[in-house]
């Protein structure tokens, strides 16, 4: 009785210690109104076990569908199976070791600045079923989140110098390389010792926001350019931060703030477009949450963490010690390639509060 119960507790303590498998986030390209085959990257540490993967929420804009036996089997058209409606639905992929669906984007269709969709999925080893991955679908090309201002402010605020959330102004013309696009000004001074002491932002909308993780290794762009102020050395803001990144949850609830050096560009008013690596070894700091201690380098894991808990995305709009006004084009989260670079030491939970990352970014 004794070595059955030690025979049941060892089998009981090995299904606890087995690995979990991963859901890899990941991305796939589309043509607007095409189709395409996305493989769901699942892993597992254990040599040789079999995944299960089973869609557990459908994406918005486009549908999926099983594949069909004869390509699951053989490669061969057409592709389209049974159409997934509901959730969860376990995928059915004839082809051994495969684990691939069909997402179609609608007939009418066109790519805009931006991502197309976002589904998930979770895997299971027949022990343990892991947390759900997502996969962005993007268009042809790599901007997958984008503000172009082609139709208005795109609930883009302005943050710090007036009441908070108001919203961007907005202008329907071009002006050089600008061409729709918001801008803001300083509506009010608070002045210590001569200078205005308070600092204002653009304040990203909530598309911008969230689970973001899929652009580490990406990058941010944005173009500037200022109709007024004074943008000489001995009147700019200098120890302040050109882009914040924010998120509430990270840090177990304590909140992180990752922050891009002014000090690290430079900006004179006249346009310019930045493109800030989305890395932390790209120049960013982390802020210490103590105004004792300076900002230091983030981690692997502080940055990608953040990423995938966005709370808020501030770009600097208050360059000068005094009045200036300030436009905004074009901001742009994007990769240079189609494919997640999110480590998998960070990807135990979808937020990357489980991390165990170490050393700089490896593609």
């Amino acid at each position: 009785m004794i070595g059955k119960f030690l025979l049941l507790a060892a089998a009981s303590l090995s299904t606890a210690l087995a690995a979990a498998p991963l859901s890899l986030h990941s991305v796939a390209q589309v043509s607007a109104g095409g189709e395409v085959v996305v493989t769901l990257p699942g892993y597992d540490s254990d040599i040789g076990t079999q995944l299960t993967a089973v869609i557990t929420k459908l994406p918005t804009d486009g549908k999926l569908y099983q594949l069909s036996d004869v390509h699951s089997k053989y490669g061969y058209d057409p592709k389209k199976g049974v159409e997934i409606t509901s959730v969860p639905t376990t995928i059915v992929d004839a082809a051994t070791g495969k684990t691939r669906v069909l997402y179609v984007r609608p007939s009418v269709d066109r790519e805009g600045a931006g991502e197309f969709d976002r589904f998930e999925y979770t895997v299971d080893d027949q022990t343990v079923t892991s947390i759900a991955g997502t996969v962005v679908v993007v268009g042809d090309g790599v901007n997958f989140i984008a503000s172009d201002f082609s139709a208005g402010g795109e609930s883009w605020t302005v943050e710090g110098n007036r009441v908070g959330g108001s919203a961007v102004s907005f202008e329907a013309s071009s002006r050089g390389s600008l061409n729709h696009y918001v801008y803001g000004t300083d509506d009010s001074l608070n002045m210590e010792g001569g200078n205005d002491s308070d600092l204002w932002y653009f304040n990203a909308p909530s598309k911008f926001l969230g689970w973001q993780g899929v652009y580490y290794g990406g990058e941010m762009k944005f173009t500037m350019s200022s109709f007024s102020g004074d943008f000489s050395s001995s009147n700019l803001n200098a120890d302040t931060y050109l882009v914040k990144l924010f998120c509430a949850q990270c840090d177990t609830n304590k909140g992180v703030t990752i922050g891009f050096p002014l000090s690290a560009s430079s900006f004179d008013g006249s346009t310019k477009t930045f493109s800030l690596s989305m890395v932390e070894s790209g120049g960013w700091l982390r802020d210490p949450e103590n105004t004792l201690e300076a900002w230091t380098v983030p981690t692997k894991c502080d940055f990608v963490e953040v990423l995938s808990g966005l709370t808020s995305v501030q770009i600097l709009g208050d360059f000068t010690k005094w009045y200036e006004s300030v436009s905004l084009d074009d901001v742009v989260f994007k990769k240079g390639t189609a494919v997640s670079s999110i480590p998998f030491c960070a990807q135990g939970t979808p937020d990357a509060s489980t991390c165990s990352c170490s050393g700089g970014f490896t593609s």
